[in-house]
């Protein structure tokens, strides 16, 4: 806007030096005014190369024709930003050459005039004009110039500002990275220690307490059968002890399984699929925290229910969705086609397996066509869930001992 507005001062200064220099707006002057501004116009669209030789021919004509040398001015503020703005020629005499065209063609002007001015003195107004166009066209020539030169620069701090930005950016995409990793691998690593701790428990003190029951549960046994009351009465107690010091313990042991248990990792590895494979697979996993039982169960029908689709199926994507409610936890597999290849396996290994594992902890599988293609659906209680686990903590540990592993 700014530009625009210091161009149309440029071209009325020039139009009232014309009506100056010969005393009225003839029909030259309206059409060299037009000229020009054409010519600045047509700088967006046409080649460097074709509007610097049209900016030549206008400098010339306005050697032969009345009335066009007082726009020269104007030629030379856009002759020198265009050559700025355009890098052209590369040479950086030819450049200047170019530059000074329009103040040559003044300075031609004035020497003209001045050759047809009388000897009379003061000089005449049209040669004082002619005159001033010299240092006037020099003037708009530099101006435009500094002016290219300024917008150039500023482009160039521009674009600097912009590589500084997108570096910054990256930088800060590259630290997010680096703490996201660092974060899941500390995370992985709590939980494997906590595992580790529970396996250890189970081994060590879960053995040794199993051993501790089954012995006195013995004397219990013997000191009954030889009728001592006192003795069978406290093997009953130290053993009920044991079995309170048993289930407290596998509580424990189960709560850290369940706390190093990583469910998200568990789901997304088992809803990848092989690479070079068609189908593609869209994870919405609403459920944050589960038991390790569940874990397990969905991570095994997840892969089950994804190996169908690729093996008998015709689909290009599955949505696996696992929903956390009040009193369920759903699993959702469902593909988008291959329903009529379907029929086969449905009384296959790989359906009965999912149904099993859904059973075991309580809940139902159903599995079958659904919309367009096929659907898993799996959904278990937590209420049942949990008793599961209480029940097989509470149990004798002789007798889960096996069941644990």
């Amino acid at each position: 806007m700014a530009d625009t507005v210091v161009h149309a001062l440029i071209v009325a200064v020039c139009v009232l030096l014309a009506v100056a220099q010969h005393g009225d707006v003839t029909s030259a002057l309206i059409v060299g005014v037009l000229v020009v501004v054409s010519l600045s116009a047509l700088g967006v669209l046409v080649g460097r190369r074709r509007w610097l030789a049209m900016a030549v021919l206008c400098c010339a004509a306005a050697l032969a024709l009345p009335g066009w040398s007082a726009l020269l001015p104007v030629l030379g503020a856009d002759v020198a930003q265009r050559i700025v703005q355009g890098r052209w020629p590369r040479a950086r005499r030819a450049r200047i050459a170019l530059a000074v065209v329009p103040c040559a063609a003044s300075a031609v002007a004035a020497m003209s005039a001045l050759a047809h001015a009388t000897a009379v003195w003061p000089p005449t107004t049209a040669t004082l004009v002619a005159l001033l166009l010299v240092p006037l066209t020099a003037a708009t020539s530099i101006a435009g110039w500094m002016r290219a030169a300024g917008r150039d620069a500023q482009r160039r701090y521009r674009a600097l500002a912009d590589l500084r930005r997108e570096r910054l950016r990256l930088t800060h995409a590259r630290i997010n990275d680096v703490e996201a990793s660092r974060a899941s691998d500390l995370r992985r690593a709590r939980l494997s220690e906590r595992i580790r701790i529970a396996r250890e428990i189970h081994d060590n003190v879960g053995h040794t307490l199993t051993r501790a029951i089954m012995m006195t549960q013995a004397d219990q046994v013997v000191a009954t059968t030889l009728g001592d009351d006192m003795h069978a009465a406290q093997f009953a107690q130290i053993g009920a002890t044991l079995d309170e010091a048993m289930t407290m313990i596998r509580r424990s042991v189960h709560d850290l399984k369940d706390e190093g248990t990583d469910f998200q990792g568990m789901m997304e590895d088992a809803a990848a699929v092989p690479e070079g494979a068609a189908l593609q697979v869209r994870l919405d996993d609403g459920i944050r925290q589960a038991p390790s039982a569940l874990a397990h169960c969905f991570a095994a029908v997840i892969r089950e229910a994804l190996t169908n689709t690729v093996r008998h199926g015709t689909a290009r994507e599955a949505t696996v969705r696992l929903i956390d409610l009040p009193g369920l936890w759903q699993l959702v597999v469902q593909d988008d086609g291959g329903k009529p290849e379907r029929t086969a396996p449905r009384g296959g290994i790989g359906l009965a397996d999912i149904e099993e594992r859904a059973r075991a902890l309580g809940g139902t599988a159903t599995c079958g066509p659904y919309a367009q293609g096929w659907r898993v659906f799996v959904s278990v209680p937590k209420t049942t869930a949990g008793d599961a686990r209480e029940t097989a903590a509470s149990a004798p540990a002789y007798a889960t001992e096996r069941t644990e592993e």
